[in-house]
């Protein structure tokens, strides 16, 4: 399980400077954060990693979301 947390940490963290991508890899982080979260009872196996993951991927898809929405409506 700590893999898999650490995992979506980094999808998560990488979400945030990549500027198409980072919709992708904020998506597969989140996707990521959530299975564990919902299947780990033990705060011991990377829930505090998961929970980290699952923010940064939130904030990132978001960022980029927000961003392509900038970039399209002032083209």
């Amino acid at each position: 399980m700590k893999n898999r947390s650490l995992l979506s940490l980094v999808f998560g963290t990488i979400s945030l400077f990549f500027s198409l991508y980072g919709i992708f890899f904020g998506i597969i982080g989140f996707v990521l954060a959530i299975q564990i979260i919902r299947k780990d009872t033990n705060p011991e196996t990377g829930r505090k990693m998961a929970v980290g993951g699952l923010v940064t991927s939130v904030i990132g898809a978001g960022y980029q979301i927000v961003a392509i929405l900038i970039l399209l409506l002032t083209a």
